[in-house]
């Protein structure tokens, strides 16, 4: 018989507290009509610089890849709109009208998007592509903000739409390349994952497997995020088997019910939904390669520059000439560690990091009103975690003085602690791996990818701490401080674009 709780325990809460949570204040129509007008400013403000980011910058389509993906557009069209021929079966070609030609470079999801609105003229096609960008970038954060706005707070969906929208999503909608749409994927496929870190539902799984799988077909970078995924994941299912192993029949307040059975079933959902999203390019890959997963950034990954890159796939540009690579010459990680020395890797990794980190968090200008946009987003980033940081303390505050009401939107401790290691995870991984790469693929574009999933994570969890501990002491204190910090970024970023529009100036591309 277990021994009663001891008079300097707390109670355990009333099961009334975990089934019937309070309903928090709906924010009025004003409200809501502000938040509308802010909209609309947003809007107006996010064309205006993006007209201006089209018409005087990224104005040779033959710089970076983006001739490159103009070809590959063209190319699937082709292959989509060829009539079936003798001996080939229906499902065959219909297989052909789904994105999955590649040339093991440029994924097939935006080329595919793409020749939608193709065009025989190189130039007009180009244009079409950035403008394309550039509004559905704005839709998407137009819906983002309304989201954020019902499931966060007006004050916080603000920040995060000035953020994101100026500081990573923008700077990278005028080009004819797949990072907006890869962006906005990589984003959802993050919003799931910190769902199922909370309550893993089975169909969670599959959404999720889904959205990587597009994600995948538009840059094959999803890997730091599979990987620590599963890694945390795996963490969060020995942790949930340990407690039940010592406590089967108690039930914690500050759970959500993270079910051990829906973990291993959830995995083979995602795992087939993956599949089933990225089928026809695995699929062509497998058959023009010899690997589904084949990458010849993959294999760049391992090599000192990129004209070694470019040299290799020239040489083994299809399925049989890659049977007749030998082992000890196919690149890969152990054996370049047998051809480098330790200070060579250190050095690489060290340089490669550090400018990649640079560019993140804090790139510079070329002029004085404004090359890049936000150049103190890293700053932003660090207000963000720096208010998640003080609604904890607060809410640990709380708890000590059982000082609290009913909780909206409960969130454990626990899952904010994996949902954090999560995000903390992938962000390390991917600055490694892209950090590594540095030699052969530069600028900020890879790891900007992160910037709004890194920004949204922290407010989704001091958002719900701040809810926690409604109607106790510390709401008045915590509220100042979580509306204050939202204020800041709001007037920081704005002060900025108001600079800019006295200024309109971008003479120099974006790298």
């Amino acid at each position: 018989m277990s021994e009663p709780p001891s008079a300097s325990e707390p109670a355990p809460p009333a099961a009334a507290e975990l089934v019937v949570p309070a309903k928090r204040p709906a924010p009025g129509w004003k409200a809501w009509a502000g938040f509308g007008v802010f909209l609309l400013g947003f809007v107006w403000l996010y064309f205006f610089f993006g007209t201006h980011l089209i018409h005087q910058t990224n104005q040779d389509r033959l710089n970076w890849d983006q001739q490159h993906n103009i070809v590959m557009s063209l190319r699937g069209l082709e292959r989509e709109q060829q009539p079936i021929g003798q001996g080939e079966s229906v499902t065959a070609a219909l297989w052909r009208s789904f994105p999955h030609y590649t040339d093991g470079v440029v994924n097939p999801l935006w080329p595919w998007v793409a020749s939608r609105f193709a065009s025989e003229d190189h130039e007009v096609f180009f244009q079409r592509g950035k403008w394309f960008n550039l509004t559905m970038t704005a839709v998407f954060l137009v819906l983002l903000g309304l989201v954020a706005a019902r499931a966060f707070s007006i004050p916080s969906a603000m920040a995060l739409l000035l953020a994101v929208g100026f500081g990573a999503v923008l700077p990278r909608a005028p080009y004819f390349q797949p990072e907006p749409l890869y962006y906005l994927l990589f984003f959802l496929a993050w919003v799931c994952a910190l769902s199922l870190l909370r309550r893993n539902s089975l169909w969670m799984y599959g959404m999720l497997g889904f959205l990587l799988g597009l994600a995948y077909l538009a840059k094959t970078s999803i890997q730091p995020f599979v990987l620590v995924f599963f890694g945390v994941t795996t963490l969060r299912m020995l942790a949930e088997w340990w407690r039940l192993r010592k406590r089967p029949a108690v039930s914690s307040a500050e759970d959500e019910r993270w079910s051990l059975a829906n973990h291993f079933i959830g995995l083979a959902v995602m795992a087939m939904t993956f599949l089933g999203a990225a089928g026809p390019r695995l699929s062509y890959a497998n058959e023009a390669f010899g690997s589904p997963f084949h990458s010849y950034p993959g294999y760049w990954m391992w090599m000192d520059d990129f004209q070694q890159g470019a040299d290799f796939m020239h040489r083994y540009p299809n399925a049989k000439a890659f049977e007749q690579l030998p082992a000890a010459e196919k690149p890969s990680a152990m054996n370049y560690l047998r051809t480098h020395s330790r200070e060579e890797v250190i050095e690489r990794m060290r340089h490669g990091v550090t400018k990649k980190l640079g560019e993140f968090l804090s790139p510079g200008e070329w002029r004085k009103s404004g090359r890049e946009l936000l150049p103190f987003r890293g700053w932003i980033l660090a207000v963000f975690y720096g208010m998640l940081a003080v609604m904890t303390v607060f809410r640990i505050k709380a708890l000590q003085a059982r000082d609290r009401e009913n909780w909206i939107w409960p969130l454990a401790p626990e899952s904010g602690r994996w949902m954090l290691l999560f995000a903390v995870g992938v962000f390390a991984v991917s600055a490694a791996a892209f950090g590594f790469y540095e030699p052969i693929g530069k600028g900020d574009r890879f790891l900007l990818a992160l910037y709004l999933p890194m920004a949204v994570t922290p407010l989704w969890i001091a958002e719900r701490f701040r809810r926690q501990i409604r109607g106790t002491s510390l709401a008045r204190p915590a509220n100042l401080v979580f509306f204050g910090l939202n204020a800041a970024v709001v007037i920081a970023v704005l002060a900025r674009l108001l600079q800019l529009l006295g200024d309109p100036v971008f003479q120099r591309g974006l790298s």
